[in-house]
């Protein structure tokens, strides 16, 4: 836990509501304020206005559940003694006397989280009663603190535009200057080779491009020779994988469940990859392509996903180099009526959201506002 910043402590409260130290007769029910109260004041009385003061600033009551009596609380590296023994020291909230037991320690939410889903299960189902997946759900969401995704809808844009911009955008997140940001765009006709760089697999001379309206462009992502043009929307992901909890495996599945769900809301059942498959598909149609760079835990490039493109341009490829496999597209897969492309973008996008569990989406609608950063720096 020594690179972490915070430490969060599960901590299990027994108390009796039925025993009322001040007569009035009123059962107590656990709150985030009343227990947050409750350790500031033993803070206080313990460890004094100083100790309070320096405490303050990273302290925080993330989770409590009033049934099975279990909550999260954070506090920083440096505090995190002071404050697991102020709640040691806690003999009542509101009304009712309690004790804290500390049950797990860890230096990020999410494992907190996980053991405080796993001690939630278990009391549920001592008591007979198991947990839904909603009720699951539910309390992840609110084991952390709610999380912000901006999305900025770009239209059409430049291939090599989208890279110098997803560059400045790597760079601010990595410097904590902007939230976790979703680029929501579509690129004109566009060959791209990932850092392998397979040219083998394009079957066409790179001389005979511009005839067929269409660039070639190198990356640093991973994955192989894959087409972007109009009618496929593309999704940029520029999050902090440390913030949100996932590995690079995690991440990659979250993209393709995010893909996933979306075909679903057109009747459209598809899949993961199978090994040595990248992407999504339709039985052994690919109907969407991933390929992502991660940098320092942040990550760029992201997914594409075919709803009505010119399929002409798959023949003078071998799609993400899987020779004998088809490419398809949402349009030829369902029989449901297609609805515009920004209905349809942002479809995806909340797919994406939901699947991440954002709690808010900020939407951009002026792609000049973050395009023109781009001359500015020039």
């Amino acid at each position: 836990m020594v690179g972490f910043k915070n430490r969060f402590m599960l901590m299990e409260v027994y108390l009796d509501p039925e025993k009322d130290l001040l007569g009035e007769g009123t059962p107590v029910i656990l709150t985030k304020l009343n227990l947050s109260e409750a350790i500031k004041d033993s803070i206080l009385v313990n460890f004094g206005e100083c100790g309070l003061a320096s405490c303050l600033g990273s302290f925080h009551v993330a989770y409590v559940n009033p049934v099975t009596k279990l909550c999260i609380v954070r506090s920083s590296r440096d505090e995190h003694r002071r404050v697991w023994s102020a709640m040691t020291l806690v003999r009542s909230v509101g009304n009712c006397p309690v004790v804290f037991n500390l049950l797990d320690i860890s230096g990020c939410i999410r494992a907190c989280r996980d053991a405080a889903l796993k001690c939630e299960t278990e009391k549920f189902n001592q008591s007979g009663k198991g947990l839904s997946e909603e009720e699951i759900r539910e309390m992840n969401r609110k084991m952390r603190t709610p999380r912000t995704l901006e999305v900025w809808k770009l239209g059409t844009v430049n291939y090599l535009k989208s890279l110098k911009l997803q560059d400045k955008l790597v760079s601010e997140r990595k410097a904590n200057r902007i939230p976790d940001t979703l680029l929501s765009l579509q690129h004109p006709p566009t060959y791209t080779l990932g850092k392998r760089r397979t040219d083998h697999n394009l079957l066409i001379p790179e001389a005979e491009l511009k005839s067929i309206g269409a660039e070639l462009h190198y990356t640093q992502r991973g994955g192989d020779i894959t087409f972007h043009g109009p009618h496929q929307p593309i999704l940029y992901p520029i999050l902090s994988l440390r913030s949100i909890g996932f590995g690079a495996r995690s991440y990659v599945e979250a993209l393709e469940r995010s893909m996933i769900e979306f075909s679903s809301l057109y009747g459209v059942k598809a899949r993961a990859g199978n090994k040595c498959e990248t992407g999504v598909w339709v039985g052994d149609r690919k109907i969407g392509a991933i390929g992502v760079r991660i940098s320092s835990g942040i990550t760029c490039h992201g997914l594409a996903f075919n709803i009505d493109p010119d399929m002409k341009y798959f023949e003078h490829i071998v799609p993400c180099g899987i020779a004998d496999k088809e490419v398809t597209s949402l349009r030829r897969e369902t029989d449901a009526q297609l609805p515009s492309e920004e209905v349809i973008h942002e479809q995806l996008v909340t797919c994406l959201a939901k699947v991440f569990s954002y709690d808010d989406v900020v939407v951009k609608e002026d792609p000049s506002a973050i395009l023109n950063t781009l001359e500015d720096d020039d």
